[in-house]
């Protein structure tokens, strides 16, 4: 079947712009992927030792930023993180994170405390507790924590009174809520991994609808002498 294009004027130039469009995209993903294999020809992301031995200098290899964030070694190592964490490779996903961590303060870009978190969330998963709040109290004092930022924000900005009301509840009240679910989530893990469900995700939930399960956690920890409100992970 052949296609059929109106050559009404409008048409045409809509038809040449979707056109350029896609060839842009094309041209654009292309270069990233030439990018990105060029870094793994050079470093082995298969194993810690290949990873570990990444520079810095890798960071500063685009002082200007490049033409694009997705091919910056903080990156790639940050996606290959998210494929071993799918594989349960947790060992070789810490590697990544860690590296990344080490290269994010050269970078072009600049990054939050979430970016730096991933590290210890990863940790937490791979069940190395005492390893995650060491890194978490690491980043605490050498990155800053991520209320701080919001609040810094808050105070440092252009917002009316009005507009600091808003942004306290749209941000740091919901940051402060999310980082005690999450304290009280890996409590659960590290002391009564039998009762935490598969994610900080579905932890939430369960919590927010006051289920079965959730209501099952808590008095099964008031057996214990435990009340989840109270309870302190971080150190």
């Amino acid at each position: 079947m052949g296609i059929f294009i109106s050559f009404e004027p409008d048409r045409l130039k809509e038809v040449e712009h979707s056109s350029q469009d896609s060839f842009e995209l094309e041209a654009y993903n292309r270069f990233n992927d030439e990018r990105i294999s060029e870094f793994l020809a050079r470093y082995d992301l298969s194993t810690e030792a290949g990873i570990e031995s990444i520079p810095v200098e890798e960071a500063r290899r685009y002082p200007d930023g490049g033409q694009s964030v997705v091919y910056m070694p903080e990156q790639i190592l940050n996606r290959k993180a998210t494929e071993y964490k799918k594989q349960k490779k947790y060992d070789l996903a810490i590697s990544c994170l860690r590296k990344a961590n080490e290269l994010y303060p050269h970078s072009f870009y600049a990054y939050q405390r979430d970016s730096y978190e991933r590290l210890v969330d990863m940790l937490v998963l791979a069940g190395r507790f005492q390893e995650a709040k060491e890194t978490h109290l690491s980043l605490d004092r050498t990155v800053g924590t991520y209320l701080n930022m919001l609040e810094y924000m808050k105070e440092h900005s252009n917002l009316t009174d009005e507009q600091k009301v808003v942004y306290q509840k749209l941000n740091i009240d919901k940051h402060i809520e999310e980082f005690q679910d999450r304290e009280e989530y890996y409590y659960l893990l590290e002391h009564f991994p039998a009762l935490a469900p598969r994610s900080f995700g579905g932890y939430r939930k369960m919590k927010n609808s006051n289920s079965a399960n959730y209501k099952k956690i808590i008095d099964t920890l008031a057996e214990h002498n435990v009340d989840l409100f109270c309870v302190k992970f971080w150190l």
